[in-house]
């Protein structure tokens, strides 16, 4: 009798609670429209505007050519005596070996005759020339060298693009790390003109510490979708931190917030780095895709010192698009004469 009298009063108040829970829910999932960035996960499904902004995400090779000279301990070579007749033909070794780079780019313009695409410095332009020092060199003159290194050649290739092998560059800042790379056609494209990205540029200067970001890219030359949220850093040029996963590959891949839902993306910077400590091992005079070695029979053949960055997982940085906007327009002119027009994807109004 205990039970039943008192049960129904137990009910009411549980669903009264219930009510009040649900209808709080609901009013958070419908928030009113602030135009800051958003802070939560989205509740609207975005998988239709994620497809379409993936297919403008290409994958980004670079293949460079050294030809390397290395030199005894007890010759004594210098950057000076290299002008000298027949300095090279003192050299113990020369090499000719390969680097090949990988990352992820942005398709920022597309027509019939031209393409452009927005990635990293360090994915396309390797440097020109490579010195190491003696080890017993003067530590203040370091003037003794090891070995020098010549490119001798590079090509840049982008995934899923016609004739995607002959790219330029047009533009490149090591410092920002930044780079833009144009592709012309003759004759023109037909029918196979790659989309561009269909979202705004934001305004990094507008990004909030907990800001909610998705970042798209090719690790391990995969293309891949992955989430994070945004810290920001007190460095001089504003780069952002953001948890997201970051693997080899995720260079140059891009950076999207959201403006008070689904589908207001807006695109806020593109991956750069992350942190890592630097590991070195020996590696055969070959590599294992050019032969294959039998780890049975114990090697015998040169050894080299090789390195390897081994990643600290969950800290990545970001280069600000306000930072890549600033690049482009540093670099607006070189890029016009080129026959390339980016304004109305920086969303910057130039006086001619």
């Amino acid at each position: 009798m205990i039970r039943s009298r008192f049960f129904p009063g137990i009910l009411m108040i549980s669903l009264l609670i219930f009510q009040a829970c649900s209808s709080h829910l609901a009013n958070s999932q419908h928030a009113k429209p602030d135009g800051k960035y958003d802070a939560s996960f989205p509740t609207a499904d975005g998988s239709d505007q994620l497809e379409t902004i993936l297919r403008s995400v290409k994958k980004v090779n670079c293949y460079t050519v050294y030809k390397t000279y290395v030199f005894g301990e007890q010759s004594h070579i210098t950057l000076a005596s290299l002008t000298e007749k027949d300095a090279f033909s003192n050299a113990d070794a020369r090499i000719t070996s390969n680097e090949a780079t990988s990352g992820t780019a942005l398709v920022i313009q597309s027509d019939e005759n031209k393409i452009a695409l927005l990635t990293c410095a360090h994915i396309v332009n390797l440097p020109d020339t490579i010195i190491s020092w003696s080890e017993y060199s003067d530590l203040e003159a370091n003037h003794y060298l090891r070995s020098i290194s010549f490119k001798t050649k590079e090509q840049i290739t982008v995934r899923d693009i016609p004739n995607g092998n002959g790219f330029r560059i047009l533009a490149c800042n090591h410092d920002k790390d930044l780079a833009i790379l144009g592709r012309e056609y003759e004759p023109a494209l037909s029918g196979q003109i790659i989309p561009v990205f269909p979202y705004p540029t934001g305004h990094s200067a507008e990004i909030r510490w907990g800001t909610f970001i998705y970042l798209a890219g090719y690790p391990a030359g995969q293309l891949m979708l992955t989430k994070g949220i945004v810290s920001k850093s007190n460095d001089p040029d504003n780069h952002l931190l953001t948890d997201a996963p970051f693997n080899e590959g995720f260079s140059g891949g891009i950076a999207l917030a959201l403006k008070d839902g689904i589908p207001n993306f807006e695109l806020i910077g593109i991956g750069r780095s992350v942190t890592a400590s630097k590991e070195y091992f020996l590696k055969p005079e070959k590599e294992i895709f050019e032969y294959d070695y039998n780890p049975s029979i114990p090697y015998q053949g040169p050894l080299y010192v090789k390195s390897k960055n081994e990643i600290n997982y969950g800290i990545t940085w970001l280069i600000p698009v306000d930072r890549i906007r600033d690049f482009y327009l540093e670099n607006r002119s070189g890029i016009l004469t080129s026959g390339f027009q980016l304004d109305s994807f920086f969303r910057v109004t130039y006086p001619e």
